[in-house]
């Protein structure tokens, strides 16, 4: 609410506050504003108000919606909620899962293990052999039983 309709200012220029004309001038715009306030409210006065609308009533009917308890308590599958199954959050947990998969992993190790071919004649495979013999006890009695039967010599 502001006066601005019921002041109208008949000049702009710069007077002393107590001069007679001043004065006078201030207790005219004065009366004025009264008289054309008190005629403002006598038209208002048989005039009726509706609060629908209007920002109280509107800011108790949120308040009521938010603190009600019937839409508060309700069961999660009346949420409506539906999931992109290309988001980000869900394809990174779908890979995870199939990384994760043990029977999977193991099924994969299963069928590869009878795949897998190694060269006989690599490096390591040939290593590997020879020390097999070398730590055999089965060779190192053979070995033995080959050493007897030549005999010893003494030369």
């Amino acid at each position: 609410v502001s006066d601005i309709d019921y002041r109208r200012y008949l000049h702009q220029w710069t007077c002393l506050p107590d001069q007679n004309d001043v004065i006078q001038a201030r207790k005219a715009y004065d009366l004025q504003s009264d008289n054309q306030y008190k005629l403002d409210l006598q038209w208002l006065k048989g005039i009726g108000w509706s609060p629908i609308g209007s920002l109280d009533v509107v800011k108790a009917k949120k308040a009521g919606e938010i603190l009600s308890e019937s839409t508060y308590r309700q069961h999660p599958s009346k949420f409506k909620f539906t999931k992109m199954t290309d988001s980000m959050d869900l394809t990174l947990a779908k890979d995870n899962a199939r990384t994760m998969n043990k029977h999977a992993y193991i099924a994969a190790w299963e069928a590869d293990k009878t795949k897998i071919h190694v060269m006989p004649d690599t490096p390591e495979i040939m290593l590997a052999k020879q020390n097999q013999i070398a730590c055999s006890d089965k060779m190192y009695r053979l070995a033995l039983d080959e050493s007897k039967k030549k005999g010893y010599c003494l030369h």
